[in-house]
């Protein structure tokens, strides 16, 4: 993959992200609060719109490793989204790790942490991602090139964990 190719991913996925989040403050629930309903990027791009207006700040600081950013979304109705991610790449073992922390506009929190390594002929990618109830997923992802014929193969495994039941009265 190029740097372009995988730039492009990442502004793909930052804008899907906040297109999730922006839907939280106009009233949507948050994906991951009905592990039930789809989820993910895919599910939230193709809801409408909430209705009413919002801000949206971002800052961005480059680190000596990586580089940190800083998301804030308002909602006309004055709730606010936050998503703050840091990123950092070791060189020296050709890994990029990011941690990402989402506050929804009622304290809800989500996480997420990717450890992507690079390999003689592709990569690997471990994710873990923890919802606002506590459930999980974990993503591991090898992924191989073969030169030769400039093809790319994935094979990827998830395991979900779903959030603890509330006890009951």
């Amino acid at each position: 993959m190029t740097s372009t190719n995988h730039a492009i991913r990442m502004r793909s996925l930052a804008a899907a992200t906040a297109l999730g989040l922006v839907m939280t403050i106009g009233g949507s629930s948050l994906a991951l609060a009905n592990p039930g309903k789809p989820r993910g990027t895919h599910a939230q791009a193709h809801k409408a719109r909430p209705a009413g207006g919002y801000t949206h700040h971002t800052e961005v600081q480059r680190t000596e490793h990586g580089h940190t950013r800083s998301d804030t979304w308002t909602g006309d109705n004055g709730k606010s989204a936050t998503r703050d991610a840091e990123v950092v790449n070791d060189r020296a073992t050709q890994t990029r790790t990011r941690d990402v922390q989402w506050t929804g506009p009622n304290g809800q929190q989500a996480t997420r942490t990717d450890v992507t390594q690079r390999t003689d002929n592709g990569y690997t990618r471990d994710s873990t991602a923890t919802g606002p109830r506590g459930g999980t997923v974990e993503r591991d992802v090898v992924a191989t090139h073969d030169q030769g014929s400039g093809t790319w193969a994935k094979d990827v495994t998830v395991e979900r964990t779903p959030p603890p039941h509330p006890k009951g009265p």
